[in-house]
């Protein structure tokens, strides 16, 4: 039996937070007593709100989020103290070597 050969680390590139670099996201229709709402400019940064909020209370709970908005994950990068290689489901293969998928049995 061989030994067990390390394997480097699976990335090494660290992911940007959404406030620094906004990723493409992918809008859904709501129904009519849901709307979104932005925190970031150009429609950046969305939040869900409920349409039957006042526009005061509306008003108020968007200078909360934008005070607060470091604490919102709109990925996975934004999630403090998790490392990509926890949530990256790649397995790293030894150079060389190739990937085979056998059948089940």
């Amino acid at each position: 039996m061989q030994p067990l050969e390390l394997v480097g680390p699976l990335s090494t590139s660290i992911p940007k937070l959404s406030i620094e670099e906004t990723p493409k996201l992918d809008l859904k229709e709501f129904p009519s007593t849901l709307k979104y709402s932005f925190l970031g400019e150009n429609q950046t940064l969305p939040v869900i709100l409920s349409s039957d909020l006042t526009p005061s209370q509306e008003e108020k709970v968007i200078h909360l989020l934008k005070e607060n908005k470091e604490a919102i994950s709109w990925t996975m990068a934004d999630i403090k103290g998790i490392s990509p290689s926890v949530y990256e489901h790649r397995i790293t293969l030894i150079e060389g070597s190739k990937p085979s998928r056998e059948p089940q049995r």
